[in-house]
């Protein structure tokens, strides 16, 4: 039986651990080697800058020295990629803007994922000495299997959690902190495949990156093979058997948490909106290079941290004005690699030039080149 409790409650639980944490070096060793009690909180929003951000809240703020935590949460639409990850490489930007879908970088590691409220991602967080990524997993593989026998569930060398050996259902990244860490991971139950596919299918051509890539795996929801099984059901088999684990005396308890709550999570506010930021979005993205080609023009666009930091830009020779090139090199070096960026500096050059009829098709060229590059 798994008891629903307020955000009040919780909030005092804790202020508890954060004040047990604060005499915890008067304990004995005895002490501190028990395996720490938990806390499952359930998010109440569907907000992924705002999930995100608990996490951080969480990593930066609390304690856990003698409580463990497990956060569990959903989102709307939305692809997020790893740290380290490049956004033009990883999903289809036009596809989400056009289809409002959310994107986001967290700040663990690991590959890029799609989330809708078909997916459950869990958020462990232990003490550093306390991190063991595996045991997460295996806790998730005996609730479902706990719950659904039917349905066969392992975990790869990879720690992905696969269903029938084959399809992945689930991916795992983790971020350890020097007091802090967590591991998170996604569980597809209901994710809605075709919008999955087209958020992360990227025609981006002739693209170089040099940041870290996702492995395409193929996938399955859990409700194909069991409909019973449901966003509800599984929290509450997890809840469960995390319990068992960490709290066996009591009953379960879910905290229903509120991550837009400034009062709770002082500073939260702040974490959320740069996490929203285009400088942390796009800005932390590594250096990568984008070409095109037009029979004898081609334009080469480098750039790091979302921004362009040089332009190669080859004619036939005499086709155009070499100082005109060098100019808008330098228009354009340093603004954000985006449309609506480049096409005002494109736009601010091109006004105050008057070409010949000669060298006017060739700079029709250089300029859908280097918009072809951008969204």
């Amino acid at each position: 039986m798994i008891l629903y409790e307020a955000g009040c409650t919780m909030m005092k639980q804790v202020c508890s651990v954060l004040r047990f944490c604060a005499v915890s070096n008067t304990r004995n060793l005895h002490q501190q080697s028990k395996i720490p009690q938990g806390l499952v909180y359930v998010s109440t929003s569907n907000d992924v800058f705002a999930n995100l951000a608990f996490e951080d809240w969480v990593h930066d703020n609390m304690c856990l020295t003698h409580t463990n935590v497990l956060f569990l949460w959903r989102n709307n639409p939305a692809v997020v990629i790893g740290r380290h990850q490049n956004p033009w490489s990883e999903c289809n930007i036009n596809k989400l803007i056009l289809s409002n879908i959310q994107l986001a970088r967290r700040r663990s590691g690991g590959g890029t994922v799609y989330h809708d409220l078909g997916n459950l991602n869990c958020t462990f967080f232990t003490d550093r000495s306390q991190y063991n990524r595996r045991h997460n997993l295996e806790m998730m593989v005996a609730a479902l299997k706990g719950s659904w026998p039917n349905i066969h569930v392992s975990i790869s060398n990879r720690d992905d959690i696969l269903l029938e050996n084959f399809y992945k259902i689930s991916g795992t990244s983790a971020k350890l902190g020097q007091s802090v860490a967590y591991h998170h991971f996604t569980l597809m139950l209901s994710v809605k495949l075709a919008r999955l596919k087209d958020a992360l299918h990227v025609d981006m051509t002739g693209l170089d990156s040099k940041a870290t890539e996702s492995i395409r795996s193929t996938v399955r929801n859990l409700c194909d093979v069991d409909t019973s099984i449901n966003h509800r059901e599984v929290i509450s088999a997890l809840a469960k058997e995390y319990y068992s684990v960490h709290k066996p005396q009591e009953q379960s308890k879910l905290y229903y948490v509120d991550p837009t709550d400034e009062k709770s999570w002082p500073g939260i506010e702040d974490m959320k909106e740069k996490l929203k930021s285009w400088k942390w979005v796009f800005g932390k993205s590594p250096r990568f290079s984008v070409e095109r080609c037009e029979g004898e023009v081609s334009v080469v666009i480098h750039t790091y941290q979302g921004r362009i930091e040089r332009i190669d830009i080859n004619t036939p020779p005499d086709a155009v004005d070499a100082n005109d090139t060098e100019e808008l090199v330098t228009i354009l070096t340093g603004i954000r690699f985006w449309s609506s960026d480049i096409l005002e500096a494109l736009n601010s050059f091109l006004n105050t030039r008057t070409f010949t009829r000669e060298n006017q098709e060739t700079w029709k060229t250089i300029e859908h080149l280097i918009m072809s590059t951008a969204i």
